[in-house]
């Protein structure tokens, strides 16, 4: 995720593993204990923010996967959640997976082009040089 101290502007698209197969692993985000007090430092001392992407039927990447990103990163983490509900309002397929590329709609207005304009302006904010 961001252990590496190189990675500054560290983006989740659709983190499916490990695969949702109990309860257990629905909620896992995949970092030993060590690992995840690494990135719970760099959010809390280095300005390090995670931004997650998800569809909300997707039952790859599983609602309680993003709810422990939230629990342990607090507001170092971003999530976005695209509606995927059966009759959602955009069209979206209940098995929508892939929110930038596969199931990508790039037209003005519709959640997933405003998910990849917030993962393109989290990158220009935290990789580009000022000015």
């Amino acid at each position: 995720m961001t252990v590496d101290p190189s990675v500054i502007a560290p983006v989740l698209s659709q983190p499916s593993l490990p695969l949702p197969v109990s309860k257990k692993a629905k909620a896992s985000i995949h970092l030993s204990p060590e690992d995840l007090r690494v990135v719970k430092d760099r959010v809390a001392n280095d300005d390090i923010c995670v931004l997650g992407m998800r569809f909300t039927n997707d039952r790859a990447v599983p609602a309680e996967r993003f709810a422990t990103l939230r629990r342990e990163l607090g507001d170092g983490f971003i999530g976005i959640e695209i509606d995927s509900s059966e009759g959602n309002a955009w069209g979206n397929p209940k098995n929508a997976h892939s929110v930038v590329t596969e199931h990508l709609v790039d037209e003005p207005g519709h959640p997933t082009r405003a998910a990849l304009d917030q993962v393109l302006e989290f990158f220009r904010e935290r990789l580009l040089p000022p000015g």
